[in-house]
């Protein structure tokens, strides 16, 4: 049962009748609508305040015999006449519209009927019902006949429909706004047209989303819609299924949804699969298959081939990226810090290196230290100590045409002049005359025993200052040294 509203001036019915399916033909029967007792009716309906329930159900003139729904087959052209009867359970007579109408599926599947206000062209438009509106007694039933007629030009193939028995209502919102209320139920016609059956069926706006959530490692939800739309003529069902893919065909999970609802020719069912659990591998593609089947055909009829769809959405592994982040964070920084603390070690053992190095090169520098200073000061005492001298003697050769025997002595810096006058006159008086003036001559009048630099002096000088040059040398190098050890 569903409501439909009206506003003033305005109707608009909705169908939510309890239909079932076909069982068989019943033999045509018919009958003024005479009220008599009702029994138990399966599955009645009531109005919007719930104070009137009936139901609306296949019919003979001698009463109900079983079928659930008007099932007939017939060529273009035929006709039939049948019976449908009216419950009325409630405690009060009620007036009921009686009507026919064409057959929908609703977006979900469902079988339902067009409104009461739109026109029928198919097997709601061809059943006609003597009676447009009856009145049933309390607790009674009235039974209606109606005739079928399919026209000559009738499409091969499945047509459905249904009659309605319907009350309306007037409803105050709560806003204060009365609207008119259609309540209605009915009972399903099944009509087949004679001729070739072609069941096929086609998949079209097929989409799919993911829904990751923030749990790492557990995966997400793959919500994957598409369209199905019965192209054939005859009314179908069948199987489905939905296989998730990863990249490089990796399975992730397969769905498997309900068994598709009665499906009728020309209509469209939008179907909703949603596979849990998988998991985020960046590109996920969900591969549909519809397997459908033809519903009450006669052995050896075709049937309609399988049907696939394609959709993919990005299932991007967000919170395994942000894990692997934090890891590698974590694994950079005690990188750094193990780093840190190996660099740190290092630098002390060469610092620790540099100071045995430079106290070795201090204790190896020592001993040549001192030797250089003993051995200049060796060198020193041999060149100025007592009896010490430097002499340049010439050749023993005998000295040759222009040449002369010289001998050169640098004398000792502690003799006086007095010491050197007096021997030099002793001397000259031993000798002769000409020793004797060389004596006179080699002493001052003063006695002081002074000479000015000669040869030798400057000699000895220039010694002296190759042995101090050789000394800073090698003191210049044993500190160059001992600064290379310490760094």
């Amino acid at each position: 049962m569903s409501l439909s509203r009206l506003r003033p001036g305005r109707l608009a019915g909705a169908l939510a009748a309890v239909l079932a399916s076909a069982a068989f033909v019943a033999a045509p029967a018919a009958a003024d609508p005479t009220p008599t007792p009702s029994g138990a009716a399966e599955q009645p309906a009531e109005d919007a305040a719930g104070s009137v329930s009936w139901s609306v159900q296949p019919s003979t003139a001698n009463g109900p015999d079983g079928r659930t729904a008007f099932t007939y087959d017939l060529e273009p052209g035929g006709t039939v006449s049948d019976v449908v009867r009216v419950n009325n359970f409630s405690d009060t007579p009620q007036v009921f519209r009686v009507y026919s109408q064409d057959a929908i599926n609703t977006p979900e599947g469902g079988f339902s009927l067009l409104e009461g206000s739109e026109t029928p062209v198919g097997a709601g438009l061809w059943a006609a019902v003597d009676h447009a509106q009856v009145e049933v007694p309390a607790g009674g039933h009235v039974d209606l006949p109606f005739t079928l007629t399919v026209p000559a030009n009738a499409t091969p193939g499945d047509h459905a429909g249904g009659i309605v028995a319907s009350l309306t209502d007037v409803v105050t919102e709560e806003n204060d706004n009365q609207v008119l209320v259609e309540n209605r139920v009915g009972t399903r016609i099944y009509l087949r047209v004679a001729g070739e059956l072609s069941p096929s069926v086609r998949i079209q706006a097929v989409s799919a989303s993911f829904d990751g959530g923030w749990i790492p490692f557990t995966g997400g939800d793959l919500t994957v819609g598409y369209e199905l739309e019965n192209t054939g003529n005859v009314r179908l069902t069948g199987s489905q299924l939905v296989d998730v893919e990863g990249p490089l065909g990796i399975g992730l999970k397969s769905v498997h949804p309900d068994e598709l609802p009665e499906l009728l020719p020309g209509q469209k069912y939008t179907v909703t699969v949603e596979a849990t659990g998988v998991q985020r591998l960046g590109r996920v593609t969900a591969r549909l298959t519809v397997d459908p089947s033809s519903l009450n055909v006669p052995e050896g009829s075709p049937e309609p081939p399988s049907v696939t769809g394609v959709a993919s959405a990005w299932a991007i592994p967000w919170p395994e990226l942000v894990v692997l982040l934090v890891v590698v964070v974590l694994l950079w920084m005690l990188r750094l810090r193990s780093r840190g603390r190996r660099r740190r070690a290092a630098e002390a053992i060469a610092a620790a290196e540099a100071r045995g190095r430079a106290a070795a090169a201090a204790e190896l520098q020592a001993p040549r230290v001192i030797a250089v200073v003993t051995g200049g000061l060796l060198a020193l005492l041999a060149l100025f100590g007592p009896g010490g001298g430097l002499t340049a003697t010439a050749s023993e050769r005998p000295p040759g045409p222009g040449e002369m025997d010289v001998t050169v002595t640098v004398p000792s810096t502690t003799p006086t002049g007095d010491d050197t006058g007096d021997d030099s006159g002793d001397d000259s008086g031993d000798d002769g005359d000409d020793s004797g003036d060389d004596g006179a001559a080699g002493g001052d009048e003063d006695g002081a025993g002074e000479h000015p630099p000669t040869g030798a002096d400057i000699a000895g000088w220039a010694g002296l200052g190759a042995l101090l040059l050789v000394f800073g040398t090698l003191m210049a190098r044993s500190m160059r040294g001992t600064d290379e050890a310490a760094a």
